[in-house]
């Protein structure tokens, strides 16, 4: 099955899709009209682009072969909730790509006559930034790729359930290694939720003990939370998170218990929710690489082909949760965006190769195309930063003092002290390794 038909991209909103049988878009530009006293003619002020508002009408279909969306009732919960949720969101247009929206309104009808389809209509309106400032657009690649590795998946998922069967394997085999992976992404995301974790990236600056393990080049955490988030509302936020991985976690199970194994649509489809649950857990784009890398290496013990079907389709669904959190992260100087896109690349690469022995064409373009823009991004923005050097002085000196006489901006030193890692800022060490420029 071709990942494209006729060059339009699967629609979906927060990873949750649907049909699209039209779309529209509406736009302008903003115009000041100024009037004056004895003119007869305005002046009309261009303030620039109007906001872009994207109308979608579709459908949900019960056991959809193109989108692969399983029982209407629940395409019709999981959309509403997606609809419903406060905030921006990710929505694929079938023409436009990959763009940042809000909801403004929307409708769903159920088809009472027919009970297997609702008529679906939205429409969005363009937001502004994600939570961590990048360079990247939706035409830079990253955001495409990972939503084609989770189309991918879908496809091929219920080829390696299928072939799990074929071999013998029965529901509770499937069901036992997927109580394994979702056991190890529950772990995870604790870590993630962690509180000392999410007070790192709270506004301000509390010292570079804790800042957090992405601050940028510029020594600035790109943080989810505003000047008046607290502590307290820390907690309730982890709480939540920890709900949310906790009800993907089931959701996978009642997926697996419930699926048509000739046909088992929902379990690709649960098991990328919960992996999106545990990225949408971490507050640090640095956490979110760390923790979906030990998800992709996870290698519980025992082989069976349901084992390895589940773990084919748990690796994939973090390689595309993975190259989203790449965009998301903030190099802090172009050695570190070189070590990075070595070791996602080699990640990506090997389990392309993977998926191409056992003849998953769709996820091994999926997850080459991934590499490639991971590569172009992390290329992109290294190249622009300065490079990691060694610095030898005769006797330890203050941080104020080598940032003045290395980069003539003594207010450098913080960036010096968090690379340095040093005792005692009035102590640099005699050798050490900051940045060239």
């Amino acid at each position: 099955m071709a990942l494209l038909s006729g060059g339009l991209l699967p629609g979906s909103f927060r990873g949750v899709p649907f049909g699209v049988v039209s779309s529209g878009l509406g736009g302008g530009r903003r115009i000041a009209l100024h009037t004056y006293p004895g003119r007869d003619e305005p002046w009309a002020e261009d303030m620039g682009r109007a906001p872009r508002v994207f109308r979608l009408r579709g459908f949900l279909l019960e056991d959809d072969l193109v989108y692969l969306g399983g029982p209407v009732e629940l395409q019709r919960a999981l959309l509403t909730a997606a609809l419903e949720k406060s905030g921006s969101g990710l929505l694929t247009h079938p023409t436009a790509g990959i763009v940042n929206v809000s909801v403004r309104t929307f409708s769903i009808s159920e088809e009472l006559d027919a009970q297997r389809r609702s008529s679906v209509e939205v429409e969005f309106v363009e937001s502004g930034k994600r939570s961590f400032p990048t360079i990247l657009s939706a035409s830079s690649g990253l955001l495409t790729a990972a939503n084609l590795c989770k189309v991918a998946l879908a496809v091929d998922g219920v080829r390696l359930i299928a072939a799990a069967v074929s071999a013998g394997d029965r529901r509770s085999d499937i069901s036992s290694a997927a109580t394994t992976w979702t056991g190890q992404v529950a772990g995870l995301g604790n870590d993630a939720t962690a509180l000392h974790r999410l007070a790192a990236q709270l506004p301000g600056q509390y010292g570079r003990f804790a800042a957090g393990a992405n601050a940028g080049l510029q020594g600035l955490r790109a943080t989810p939370f505003t000047a008046t988030t607290t502590i307290a509302d820390l907690v309730g936020i982890a709480s939540a998170d920890r709900v949310a991985i906790a009800t993907a976690s089931a959701a996978v199970g009642a997926a697996i218990d419930g699926a048509d194994l000739s046909n088992p649509t929902t379990i690709p489809a649960a098991i990328a929710a919960l992996v999106d649950a545990l990225y949408a857990a971490c507050a640090d784009p640095a956490d979110a690489i760390r923790l979906l890398i030990e998800v992709l290496t996870f290698t519980p013990l025992g082989y069976t082909e349901s084992a390895s079907a589940v773990a084919g389709m748990f690796q994939r669904a973090a390689a595309a949760a993975l190259t989203t959190a790449v965009g998301d992260y903030q190099p802090s100087s172009a050695d570190d965006a070189m070590a990075l896109m070595i070791r996602v690349a080699a990640l990506l690469d090997d389990l392309a190769t993977e998926a191409a022995d056992d003849g998953d064409d769709d996820s091994f373009n999926a997850l080459r195309a991934a590499r490639v823009s991971v590569v172009k991004d992390l290329r992109a923005r290294g190249g622009s930063l300065a490079q990691i050097t060694a610095f030898t002085t005769g006797r330890p000196l203050p941080s104020l003092n080598l940032a003045q006489r290395l980069y003539r901006d003594a207010t450098r030193a913080d960036q010096m002290v968090g690379q340095v890692a040093c005792i005692h800022p009035l102590f640099m060490p005699t050798s050490f390794q900051a940045l060239s420029s």
